[in-house]
C-alpha cells in the first residue's frame, strides 16, 4: 500500500492537516504554490488507508485534483495529475496554465454567465454572484480570476473574481463594463480603505482597516490590535490578491506581525492548519492588551490554536460606539445587567463610569474568566463588590429572577445561534420574549441595549421591540457601528449588527 500521494490541485487554502476518510484519516501538507495551482502531499498513517481514498475528499473541498475530470478537476494535458511514491516527479506540475484565462489576459474573453436574477441583484447593488442554475461553471477559471459577468446574451454587469461554486460563485470588483485594467489596484484600494480610518487611531488601539466588500477588497477584513494586524479571509476570491494586500499593508503601517485567519463559509472536515503567522519575525503572545478610550482589554488573535477559526478576538469592535454610549448614560447609583456578557467589555464600561452595581451573565466559564481579567486591567478587579458573575443559561436567570427585582439598564446582546447545554438558543426565536422580560425587568426611566446579528432576519428591529414590549411606551436611539464599519447599500449580509438603546419612559 502505498505511503504518500503527490497531487496538484487548485489552490487550497490551508497548508497542512489531517482528513476523516473511511477506515482512519489522511495527513496532508502542501509543498508548493504558483500559478493558483499547489502542490499537496497526502500520507498515509501508521495502519491507515490507502491515500488515494483522500481525492473524493479534495473534491468535496472545491479543489479537485487537475486531469481528475470525473471529479469536476479541470482538463490538463498530461492527464491526472498524480503520482505515487517517496517522491514526485519532475513533471507532476503542469509546464502551462491549466486554468482558462481570465479578464485581464489579452484579449480579456472570460466571461461568466448568470441568471436574470442575478443580474438584477448586482444591479441593486449586491456584490456577490450568488449561485443558481443558470451560473456557468466557475472550475474552469482559478480561485481570485477575473472574469466579465454578463447575462446569456447582454452586456457585462461587473468585473469579479472567482470564489467557489456554492453559495458564493464570484464576488465584484468593479460595476459595470469596466476593462480590468481601468478598476482600481489592490494598492490602491488598501490605501483607500487606511485613509478613510485616519483618524480612528487616537481613538482606539483596536480597529478594523478594511471592512470587505465595504472596501472594495471582498472577502478580506483586517483588524489592527495594537501592534498586530489580524486577516480574516472569508472567501476564496482573495486567495489570488492576499500577497499583495499584505505587502500593501505592510508599505502603509511598516513591519507589522500579521495573522491570517482562513474563516470560509464553506469547510471540508477535518483537522485544518485555518490560522498561522503570515508576517514578523517574532510570534505575538497569545493575548493582547489593547486601549479603547482610557478603557484596557485582553483580545486573543487566535494563532495559539491553528486548526481553530474563530471571526473574533473576544473584544466586537464593532460594538465601540455602545459602550461609549453607556458611559455616558451611566448613574453613579445605578443597578445594571448585562446578559450574553461574553467577555464583559460593557460591564467594564459601566463600572468605569461609576455605576454601583453590574451583574454580569454567561454559561461560559472561560468568558466569565475573561471578563475578570478585563476588570483587572481597568483596576477594577473582579472581587469588586460592584461586579458580580453569574454562570448560568440567561433563559434560566431571567426565568429565577425575583419578581421584585428591577433594573436601571439592561445590555441584551445575544449570539445569532449557539448550543446551550442541551438546550439550543435561537435569537430568531428566542429574541422577542427576552426583550418582552428585559422590559418588564427595567425601572422607571431605565433603558435597554438590544442587538441583533442575524443577517437574514425580517422586519426592523423597532418593530420586534414595539410588539415584545407591547403597553410599553418606549422611544429609541439607534447605535450604528463605528466609522471603521462602512455599510454598503444593498448588502445587509455587510452590516454586522443592528442596535438600539430603548428607553422606557
Amino acid at each position: 500500500m502505498p505511503a504518500s500521494l503527490h497531487a496538484v490541485l487548485p489552490e487550497l487554502p490551508w497548508p497542512e492537516g489531517r482528513i476523516p476518510v473511511p477506515g482512519g484519516s489522511v495527513g496532508f501538507r502542501v509543498v508548493r504554490r504558483g500559478g493558483s495551482l499547489c502542490q499537496v502531499v497526502f500520507e498515509r498513517e501508521e495502519g491507515g488507508p490507502d491515500p488515494q481514498v483522500a481525492l473524493d475528499w479534495a473534491a468535496d473541498a472545491g479543489c479537485p485534483v487537475v486531469g481528475d475530470v470525473d471529479r469536476g478537476g479541470v482538463s490538463a494535458g498530461g492527464g491526472v495529475r498524480l503520482a505515487v511514491g517517496p517522491e514526485a516527479p519532475a513533471d507532476l506540475w503542469p509546464a502551462a496554465s491549466v486554468f482558462a484565462p481570465d479578464a485581464s489576459a489579452p484579449g480579456g474573453g472570460a466571461v461568466l454567465r448568470v441568471s436574470p436574477g442575478s443580474l438584477k441583484a448586482l444591479r441593486r447593488g449586491h456584490p456577490w454572484v450568488l449561485s443558481d442554475a443558470e451560473t456557468g461553471d466557475t472550475l474552469r477559471f482559478a480561485p481570485g480570476a477575473l472574469v466579465r459577468v454578463a447575462g446569456r446574451h447582454g452586456a457585462t454587469a461587473a468585473l469579479a473574481r472567482i470564489d467557489d461554486a456554492r453559495p458564493v460563485a464570484a464576488r465584484v470588483w468593479a460595476v459595470g463594463d469596466v476593462r480590468p485594467r481601468d478598476a482600481p489596484s489592490v494598492e490602491a484600494r488598501v490605501a483607500r480603505a487606511l485613509a478613510r480610518r485616519a483618524k480612528l487611531g487616537a481613538e482606539t488601539e483596536a480597529l478594523r482597516l478594511v471592512h470587505g466588500e465595504a472596501d472594495a477588497l471582498p472577502g478580506i477584513a483586517v483588524d489592527r490590535l495594537g501592534s498586530l494586524l489580524r486577516v480574516l479571509v472569508t472567501g476564496r476570491a482573495p486567495l489570488a490578491i492576499l500577497d499583495r494586500t499584505l505587502d500593501a499593508l505592510g508599505r502603509q503601517l511598516g513591519p507589522l506581525a500579521t495573522v491570517q485567519v482562513m474563516h470560509l463559509r464553506e469547510t471540508p472536515p477535518g483537522e485544518l492548519r485555518r490560522v498561522q503567522q503570515v508576517r514578523g519575525d517574532v510570534a505575538p503572545p497569545a493575548r493582547v492588551r489593547v486601549e479603547e478610550a482610557g478603557l484596557r482589554f485582553w483580545v486573543a488573535p487566535g494563532h495559539d490554536e491553528p486548526m481553530r477559526s474563530r471571526p473574533g478576538v473576544g473584544l466586537f469592535l464593532d460594538q465601540r460606539r455602545g459602550r461609549a454610549l453607556l458611559r455616558q448614560r451611566a448613574r453613579p447609583d445605578g443597578r445594571y445587567l448585562n446578559l450574553f456578557a461574553h467577555t464583559g467589555a460593557y460591564s467594564v464600561a459601566l463600572l468605569a463610569a461609576g455605576a454601583a452595581q453590574v451583574t454580569s451573565v454567561d454559561l461560559s466559564a472561560a468568558y466569565l474568566g475573561w471578563l475578570d481579567e478585563n476588570l483587572e486591567a481597568n483596576d477594577l478587579g473582579p472581587a469588586n463588590a460592584d461586579h458580580q458573575s453569574v454562570r448560568l443559561d440567561v433563559r434560566r436567570y431571567l426565568g429565577g429572577l425575583d419578581p421584585e427585582v428591577r433594573f436601571d439598564g439592561i445590555v441584551l446582546d445575544p449570539p445569532t445561534a449557539a448550543s446551550a447545554g442541551r438546550r439550543f438558543f435561537s435569537a430568531r426565536r428566542e429574541l422577542p420574549e427576552m426583550v418582552a422580560q428585559c422590559l418588564d425587568r427595567l425601572a422607571p426611566g431605565g433603558w435597554l441595549l438590544v442587538s441583533r446579528h442575524d443577517r437574514r432576519h425580517r422586519g426592523r428591529l423597532e418593530t420586534l421591540v414595539r410588539e415584545a414590549g407591547a403597553g410599553c411606551e418606549v422611544r429609541f436611539e439607534r447605535i450604528r457601528p463605528p466609522e471603521d464599519f462602512p455599510a454598503l447599500e444593498g448588502f445587509p449580509e455587510g452590516d454586522p449588527f443592528e442596535g438600539l438603546l430603548v428607553h422606557r419612559v
